[in-house]
């Protein structure tokens, strides 16, 4: 049986039966409080793209071999992986690394294995030391933390301190894929030749290793297992002296401190570590792929509270650089906007409706709205992060728009009349399509969004899913608890006398008189309107485009890098000018913490993490330290020094202007076009700023090339060759032993005066098979020649990248525009450029976000054809939205922003909030030609009825954007991205809403049939039928 309640409407239920309406609601409270406490907290959407680092050692192997013996090999394998979608490498001295990028959805764990078995079953094709090793993580990626051990001992301590107990602590820390140490200075036993002994006994190099060889780790003998043990048996090995090296033998008549001199000294360090200018050894943090930076931050910091009560006394250790201090504040700050959101919504409904009953109602919607909106967050597997309280933010303003259709409606039929009850259930009815219509419209926005690749997508994505969310709640609490409210508060009637009472006030009157202005002079409206898209489209494309708005994230890094060949000591002096330039704002407090790690990536190059204040204790953002920063860096001579900004994406490579690469076949042309490529880039310094390779292609080599059949008649072994010239030059590692329970090296170096020189070779002596000794220089040559200091491949195909910061004012696609067309003109036909980092992930948004807005504005119109059951209405309804788009675009340019995520996110909201407007008016429209009037008259009528909740609707979700525009400290810029567009887009766009909907609707409703014809030639069918 039909309830007969529920036949007179939705909403008549709920006001005859309040007690379900409130629990309903209540329901969807407590479902948001639990789902809260299960919710993942973060900077950013999960939209790391999947990526697997591959890195395998080949010691004193040049980088062509390493290319051509290892590289080559891999990635041949590895290019097979199920998922890939872009991989590149590096080939450089000693070392290979190859970068694996994935689809989305792609499991890392999956791919993980998938490219260990690969491997395993390359080994055979490897040299045979070589022994890869696969890690989930970006080895490009920055840290996300860096701490400083610093204070009162010995660098080697310190370094005894980081890799011991410091790093196994943190190893421990879920999310973390590897803690590394830099500028660490371990010990080690050197054995310092005497070479006129050696050769006076008759004795090589060779010869020692192998006598020192005898002193390595003791092996495994094996392991004790069953059921529940598996023990591992291994040969104890005591403590090595320095005395116990110098007592080996080497033959009958020779021990080692004969010919040596044994000595426990500091191994000389690759990477210089200070921080504020004292030596320190860093600890870096390096995230999985995918894991959470903010809880990796705070757990990180609870574990450095705990190593500090157990270091010895003096000893330190700092945090210098944390990525979620950023995210925390920045966190904080959206919920703030969240606060004052609901603050400015609920006295903007309370100026429009002057009652406080009547603004209570719309009031409570927000909170339930709000927190329901919790649950579906947790449902689908996202969190609470920038974006998804962006959201929040924006639907502030929007969830009470139904509440306030429907309040306004119970008010208008209570002032006619009708009892409170009979006002509430009537008034929700009457409005219950335009509610439905307006949250399926704004619900089908976003659903072409979900189809965009990569980052994009992810934003995107969960940017739409909780705003349409959460205007879904809010319906269906504006058709069931609003009407219940109502009629139990009973707003009443509008005290007499004040302008809502009496009908418009001041403002709407002149609305009014200025639409039937419109709908008298249509030509003129229709040349208004298209001379501001003209206005609009240009703006349009003079807009700059960007991935992220430039971001003040309270930390800048410094790269330097030197000429190729340098040494570690020639780049830190460099690098402790940079300190210098630094020094004068460390002391003004406005940098917190400077640390310096020279050498990093090697001898010729390093960085700076600069920590700056806090936000609210510096008198300039970010951005203005920078520009003021970098033009004294710039005249650092003999390094190229420039600072760069992250972003909150964490893109490979982002932050470090344009970054690109030369591809093509040929090594030598590719390498003289790039060059080519960077001085037509230099030529244009409006728009690059310090254009240059990556790398130096070419770094200073000695070659040396044996006469082999003449080395092989003098009994000349190329072993004993090999290893003279490597312990002559840089040592050999003979030999690991253990020293205070800690793994310690035994080196060999040659004494006397240093190798450095190629004539110093002379000097260098091999035994022949008669035991007699001949210089090197009778069966070798020494040649200094240049050399490629390293190998890149971009997809297989040999690259040569290039990176340059750009001019002030510049954009990043305005920059890859112009190094396209630079290219063509440089490269010809010999080479193509392909984007990396930022600009890669700018041209891949950029060509599927075009395609989105397109199919969103499609999607919306077929469903408001279904709704309205006239395609006449719903385009009528759109044909407003690119206008909306367009005075959002200029609000972007007159506050001198770019396109980006964050101004997108906006665009794409404005098609959903214009085409809503546009639905109140249209909608009721149609409900009184139902009832008989004619066009104009409906569409005057619908005007004069629908301009009080039209405005309100837009005031609100205006002004409830406020707080993204007014936004300061962590994250403004991103919220400021947002707020502009809908704050001054939706301001605009409102003209639209008002005078092009009734013109149109006026000239183009004659075009289509009358609403509801189809249903009531149905009925009458119906009626003929049973009668």
């Amino acid at each position: 049986m039909i309830d007969p309640i529920a036949s007179k409407g939705f909403s008549s239920v709920f006001v005859a039966r309040p007690i379900l309406a409130v629990v309903c609601n209540l329901l969807i409270v407590i479902a948001g409080i639990a789902a809260y406490m299960g919710l993942d907290i973060r900077e950013m959407p999960q939209v790391d793209q999947p990526v697997i680092s591959v890195r395998a050692s080949f010691d004193n192997a040049a980088p062509d071999t390493v290319d051509t013996e290892v590289t080559e090999i891999l990635e041949d394998g590895l290019s097979a992986v199920e998922g890939l979608l872009a991989y590149s490498s590096q080939s450089s001295a000693g070392m290979s690394r190859i970068t694996l990028e994935f689809s989305d959805g792609v499991d890392i764990d999956t791919a993980a294995n998938e490219a260990r078995e690969i491997i395993s079953g390359l080994a055979r094709d490897l040299p045979e030391d070589v022994d890869p090793t696969v890690s989930k993580s970006d080895s490009d990626s920055d840290p996300i933390m860096r701490l400083a051990l610093t204070g009162d001992a010995t660098l080697a301590e310190l370094t005894d301190l980081a890799e011991g107990p410091v790093s196994d602590r943190l190893d421990l820390i879920d999310g973390i894929a590897s803690v590394e140490v830099a500028g660490d200075q371990a010990q080690e036993y050197l054995v310092e030749l005497n070479m006129a002994a050696m050769i006076g006994r008759g004795l090589t190099v060779s010869d020692v290793q192998a006598a020192l060889s005898t002193l390595d780790l003791a092996p495994a003998l094996g392991s004790l297992e069953s059921a529940t043990q598996d023990i591992l048996l291994k040969l104890s090995g005591s403590e090595v002296r320095a005395q116990d090296i110098a007592r080996l033998p080497i033959d009958d008549h020779t021990r080692i401190g004969d010919v040596a001199r044994v000595q426990l000294t500091a191994q000389e360090r690759s990477v210089v570590a200070r921080v504020n200018g004292a030596p320190s050894v860093g600890v870096n943090i390096v995230r999985q792929s995918q894991s959470n930076t903010l809880a990796i931050s705070r757990d990180v910091r609870d574990a450095v509270a705990e190593l500090q009560q157990d270091l010895p006394d003096g000893i330190r250790l700092i945090v210098s650089a944390d990525d979620g201090v950023f995210i925390d504040r920045a966190l904080n700050e959206v919920m703030s906007s969240i606060m004052l959101a609901v603050l400015i919504v609920v006295l903007v409904i309370f100026a429009f409706l002057r009652v406080w009953r009547a603004t209570l109602i719309p009031a409570l919607t927000i909170p339930v709205a709000l927190t329901g909106t919790l649950a579906a967050i947790w449902a689908a597997g996202f969190s609470i992060n920038t974006i998804s309280l962006l959201a929040l933010v924006l639907a502030t303003g929007m969830v009470v728009d139904d509440a306030i259709v429907v309040v306004e409606n119970v008010v208008r039929r209570r002032q006619e009349g009708l009892g409170r009850r009979a006002a509430a259930a009537q008034g929700a009815n009457e409005v219950f399509f335009a509610v439905i219509s307006t949250t399926a419209t704004l619900a089908a926005v976003f659903i072409p969004i979900s189809f965009l690749p990569g980052q994009a997508g992810g934003i995107f994505a969960e940017f739409g899913f909780v705003l349409a969310f959460c205007v879904t709640v809010s319906s269906v609490v504006a058709l069931t608890l609003v009407p219940m409210l109502a009629a139990f508060l009973d707003p009443g009637r509008i005290a007499p006398g004040s302008d809502a009472a009496s009908g418009p006030g001041l403002l709407g009157r002149g609305c009014l008189w200025l639409v039937d202005r419109a709908l008298g002079h249509p030509v003129l409206v229709l040349g208004l309107v298209a001379g501001f898209a003209v206005i609009s489209a240009g703006v349009y494309g003079s807009l700059n485009s960007a991935l992220t708005p430039a971001e003040d994230r309270g930390a800048v890094m410094i790269a330097g890098r030197a000429p190729s060949g340098v040494s570690v000591a020639f780049t830190d002096e460099q690098f402790r000018q940079v300190e210098e330039i630094l020094a004068p704002y460390v002391a003004t407090g406005e940098v917190a913490v400077v640390q310096s790690l020279v050498g990093l990536g090697g001898g010729s190059s390093g960085i700076l993490i600069v920590r700056l204040a806090d936000w609210a204790d510096r008198g300039r953002s970010q951005q203005q330290f920078l520009a003021e920063l970098q033009p004294q860096l710039n005249r650092i001579a003999g390094m190229t020094v420039f600072a760069r900004s992250p972003n909150s994406l964490g893109i490979r490579g982002a932050g470090n202007g344009l970054t690109f690469a030369v591809t093509g076949d040929d090594g030598d042309s590719l390498v003289s076009n790039s060059k080519a490529l960077v001085a037509a880039m230099a030529a244009r310094p409006d728009i690059f700023v310090s254009p240059q390779l990556s790398e130096e292609s070419y770094a200073p080599e000695i070659q040396v090339t044996l006469n082999e059949e003449l080395a092989q008649e003098l009994g000349l072994s190329l072993t004993d060759i090999t290893d003279t010239i490597g312990a002559m030059t840089s040592g050999v590692d003979a030999a690991e032993v253990f020293l205070n329970g800690q793994e310690t090296t035994v080196a060999i170096l040659p004494g006397g005066r240093p190798i450095n020189d190629p004539s110093d070779l002379d000097r260098a002596f091999a035994r022949t098979s008669d035991g007699a000794f001949l210089p090197l220089s009778s069966v070798a040559s020494f040649d200094q020649v240049p050399s490629l200091s390293s190998i890149d491949r971009e997809g297989g195909s040999r690259a040569v990248s290039i990176q340059s910061n750009l001019a002030a004012d510049v954009d990043l696609g305005q920059a890859m525009q112009t190094v396209q067309g630079l290219s063509r003109e440089v490269l010809g036909g010999d080479g193509a450029i392909v984007f990396t980092g930022e600009a890669a992930t700018l041209q891949s948004s950029e060509s599927g976000t075009q395609a989105v807005f397109a199919i969103a504005f499609l999607v919306v119109l077929l469903v408001l054809a279904a709704q309205f059951e006239s395609l006449i209405s719903a385009v009528v309804i759109m044909l407003t939205v690119p206008f909306g788009l367009g005075a959002a675009v200029i609000a972007i340019a007159l506050t001198g922003g770019s396109l980006n995520y964050y101004s997108q996110i906006g665009l794409v909201m404005l098609i959903g909030i214009m085409a809503k407007n546009g639905i109140l008016i249209v909608e009721f429209a149609n409900q009184l030609r139902q009832r008989g009037q004619d066009i104009d008259s409906a569409i005057r009528e619908a005007m004069r009825l629908r301009l009080r909740p039209v405005m309100m609707t837009m005031v609100s979700t205006v002004l409830g954007g406020a707080p993204l525009v007014l936004s300061l400290g962590a994250g403004a810029e991103a919220r400021q991205a947002v707020g502009w567009v809908v704050v001054g887009g939706l301001g605009f766009a409102t003209v639209f809403t008002l005078f092009l909907t009734p013109v149109l609707y006026r000239r183009l409703a004659p075009l289509g049939g009358e609403p509801g014809h189809a249903a009531r030639q149905l009925a009458r069918e119906e009626a003929a039928l049973i009668a």
